[in-house]
């Protein structure tokens, strides 16, 4: 029995299908980057230490001024010119950088400083003194935190999470210009075999639609979660 690669997509479907999932993982993989590090940072911009907000804006600023692609390249390709330096100096043998792993590293770091922003908003949204009305009465400040003050913050940042979420997903494909084993980059190298590229192209872009498409689903759901009680989201 022939294999669904010899059917559909011109022999390269098992091709797409494993840069459609590479392409998720790095997504997924980014925006916990980008949530945890978003968090830090906004943390750090709400800091009554001038030194520490100071340093958390200019990040901010850096990294919502250049466009991502600039940042890719600029980060991947010198992060291996400067690893490249550091052992030679050492007297060590060269380490080269993983493709996935400095992917999701950088598309992390850079939705990291939208999703401070997202996150610094949502929690001035929070009511102050529900919080003081909880210390008040013995809670500890973790407490406060996860019980009172992150719900409600999270049904305020919701919608900025999914709409980043939704670019950061489209962003992955930047990620072929450092000959990750992506969707972009195995439709383009399946085009360029078969000499289909714009219908390969076109698959890929069908693609993004539906993974697109589901996670506004997921995101409808989450946010009617977090909207329980309360005026409703939409996303």
């Amino acid at each position: 029995m022939q294999t669904i690669s010899n059917q559909w997509l011109y022999g390269y479907a098992d091709s797409i299908l494993a840069g459609t999932l590479v392409t998720i993982k790095v997504g997924l993989c980014s925006l916990a980057v980008a949530l945890l590090l978003g968090l830090l940072v906004a943390a750090g911009k709400l800091s009554r230490w001038r030194p520490l907000a100071r340093t958390a804006t200019v990040f901010t600023t850096l990294m919502r001024s250049g466009p991502d692609f600039v940042w890719l390249l600029f980060l991947y390709y010198g992060g291996q010119t400067a690893l490249n330096l550091l052992t030679q100096r050492l007297g060590v043998s060269n380490v080269d950088i993983d493709a996935f792993v400095a992917s999701v590293t950088i598309l992390g770091v850079i939705y990291s400083a939208y999703l401070a922003e997202t996150f610094r908003g949502a929690f001035l949204a929070v009511d102050k003194g529900q919080a003081e009305s909880a210390l008040a009465f013995g809670f500890g400040r973790l407490q406060v935190f996860f019980h009172i003050v992150f719900p409600q913050m999270m049904r305020y940042a919701l919608p900025g999470i999914g709409n980043n979420w939704l670019v950061m997903l489209k962003a992955t494909a930047i990620t072929s210009m450092v000959s990750l084993n992506e969707l972009i980059f195995l439709s383009r190298a399946a085009g360029k075999a078969t000499g289909h590229g714009l219908e390969l192209l076109l698959v890929a872009a069908f693609i993004y639609l539906l993974l697109s498409t589901l996670s506004v689903l997921v995101l409808r759901l989450l946010a009617a979660r977090y909207a329980a009680g309360s005026k409703e989201i939409t996303l």
